[in-house]
């Protein structure tokens, strides 16, 4: 009974303090949408971001918490275990916390998120929402939602082109020469970083319009995507051809990069050739004009709201 009463009593003055809460929205700042680029440049690149959420006001019992894709992943300053998922990270997710200084007033809560990689680009992208909660997770009033787009784009001197046969093998040095004799399969394999969204991988042979079938596709142990492509030259003729593995991400970014092998050029043993191998750069196509163009979609979307 006495519980109830001081309940009671926290309510009544939380009222009389704060008038406006019987027609006011609770949140005065909300989170905005985010778009945010890495890679094109080293592994150690990183990014950060916030996402700004100020209240007005808090009823007894009320705290502020931070959703993302639906899920509570913190109260007021502390972020929440979530085993099994890959909502946060708590090493790189962070809450500042900065209350009013009267009775029922609520306070500013920036959410902030660092450590921004490739690696980390599809769980760090998302939709975010600032809430209202009280004690047993019952929302109140929840902000509007910010969606966070992150897109990772291959380092510049990706894709990497290699050259393997039967009894020759080196990926690791680009301008290792490799022997290549008329009938012996060789092994054209080609490594990209995977990207997010994930990159598209293809072999092509230069004059011929179709893409070539892989003979295997996969990911490496470090974490790198790869596409292999096998090859059997059958006369001197065919020692003219030139494959190129081309990368693509279909993205607003357009990104569009590629690497050759070949031509195969003849050596002192007339049945041996040497192939020279041929790395390009990444391309992004119209990549300044995209970006300025979402962001500038981005802030008429966020005007609109309001």
């Amino acid at each position: 009974m006495a519980r109830k009463c001081i309940d009671l009593l926290l309510s009544v003055t939380f009222l009389l303090m704060n008038p406006g809460v019987f027609s006011d929205y609770q949140f005065a700042r909300e989170p905005r949408d985010q778009f945010i680029v890495v890679g094109n440049g080293s592994s150690d690149d990183s990014e950060s971001f916030s996402l700004q959420c100020e209240v007005n006001y808090l009823y007894p019992n009320e705290r502020v918490g931070w959703r993302k894709n639906g899920r509570f992943i913190s109260i007021n300053e502390t972020i929440l275990d979530l085993p099994g998922t890959d909502l946060v990270d708590s090493r790189r997710y962070t809450v500042d916390q900065q209350f009013y200084d009267c009775i029922g007033c609520g306070g500013r809560y920036t959410l902030n998120v660092t450590g921004v990689t490739p690696e980390t680009a599809a769980m760090d992208s998302g939709k975010y929402q600032c809430a209202t909660v009280y004690d047993d997770f019952q929302m109140d009033q929840y902000s509007m939602t910010a969606v966070v787009t992150i897109y990772a784009v291959p380092r510049q001197n990706h894709p990497l082109c290699r050259l393997s046969s039967a009894t020759q093998y080196n990926i690791s040095v680009a301008t290792a020469p490799i022997a290549v004799v008329p009938y012996e399969t060789l092994t054209f394999l080609c490594l990209s970083d995977p990207g997010f969204p994930p990159v598209n991988m293809s072999w092509s042979q230069r004059n011929r319009s179709r893409e070539l079938q892989p003979s295997k596709v996969g990911q490496t142990s470090e974490g790198l995507s790869f596409i292999e492509y096998e090859w059997a030259p059958s006369n001197v003729l065919d020692m003219n051809a030139v494959f190129t593995c081309r990368v693509q991400q279909s993205s607003i970014l357009q990104y569009d990069s590629e690497c050759s092998i070949g031509p195969f050029i003849e050596g002192s043993d007339r049945t041996t050739y040497v192939p020279p191998i041929s790395e390009s750069s990444t391309v992004l196509a119209g990549s300044f004009i995209v970006i300025t163009a979402v962001i500038i979609n981005i802030l008429i979307n966020n005007i609109y709201r309001h």
